[in-house]
């Protein structure tokens, strides 16, 4: 039993009205060691969030009695700092766009891969853990440039977003803080995989539906040319503005592709992290090449 405790890995409230997903998802993040609530309708996870303080709640778009935009804006008033994913299907881009704007950190479309969805748990989770750290922040801070080269085959890269994040209660709130992060880390991921890596959205998306994502990425490791290469993330912060600029060594791609950031084109980007970061930050701008992004973000606490 006490083997058992010690592996809880905390509370997941899980929001969906469909039974069958929902009992699907509530088994297997027990069997990875979180502990699952589940709520058939916006009504009942608002409930459970009041009674259980779970610390991540997974919420549908479309329920009964309250949807997941109405169910986000309930939790945010109990808990400014709470943690929202939302899962959507076609159809709901507007309330999704507006839940992202909202606060929600990140969002899977259905249907999505069950192992994917663990790892942005347990990645969300630790950045809260760490948030919850001493801080080594510093009101006096005026200004601090920070510079981190990553090898794409040891790229460790938290303890470097938790680094480049430490002086950023001068300009944001706590909620703001965790979604910088994810953004940051999305990035990161991206210059690695599709940047360093050479894989391409559609090949990554192929071997995640086919459990095959990590043998893909270990294949690509192993060529000298690519495994060796650098992301060199650069990040810039004054009592203002925060600015990260984040470099891969690929051979870029054709931002100017991308689509509007907009509820019509919600669901047809091809990287969750590329759109997440265009709600996250005040502006996101490319090098000609495509290899190099630097992310902005304005302050918005007030003094």
């Amino acid at each position: 039993m006490e083997a058992q405790k010690a592996k809880r890995k905390g509370k997941i409230l899980i929001a969906e009205d469909g039974e069958t997903l929902r009992t699907v998802l509530a088994k297997y993040l027990a069997r990875e060691g979180f502990e699952p609530l589940e709520a058939a309708d916006g009504e009942k996870a608002i409930e459970l969030y009041r009674t259980l303080r779970p610390e991540i709640v997974i919420s549908d778009i479309m329920m009964p009695r309250m949807d997941g935009l109405s169910l986000l804006k309930e939790i945010h008033r109990i808990n400014p700092a709470a943690s929202v994913i939302l899962m959507t299907g076609y159809g709901n881009e507007d309330i999704l766009l507006k839940a992202l704007q909202g606060g929600a950190v990140n969002f899977f479309k259905k249907p999505f891969n069950m192992k994917e969805l663990v790892l942005e748990i347990e990645k969300i989770a630790q950045y809260k853990e760490a948030g919850e750290q001493p801080a080594l922040f510093c009101p006096d801070l005026v200004e601090e440039t920070k510079v981190f080269r990553l090898v794409t085959t040891d790229a460790a890269y938290m303890p470097v977003i938790n680094q480049i994040a430490l002086q950023l209660p001068l300009l944001v709130n706590e909620t703001e803080i965790l979604n910088i992060k994810i953004g940051i880390e999305e990035m990161i991921t991206n210059a690695i995989e599709h940047g360093n890596l050479g894989i391409s959205f559609q090949e990554k998306s192929s071997a995640i539906a086919d459990g095959r994502f990590g043998e893909l990425v270990a294949q690509r490791m192993k060529d000298d040319k690519k495994g060796h290469r650098l992301v060199t993330v650069t990040s810039r912060l004054s009592r203002e503005l925060f600015q990260v600029t984040i470099r891969d060594e690929g051979n870029g791609f054709d931002w100017q592709a991308l689509p509007d950031l907009s509820a019509g084109n919600l669901l047809s980007f091809s990287g969750r992290g590329v759109f997440l970061t265009k709600i996250y930050f005040d502006a996101v701008t490319y090098n000609a090449k495509g290899n190099e992004v630097t992310l902005l973000k304005r302050r918005t606490r007030e003094s």
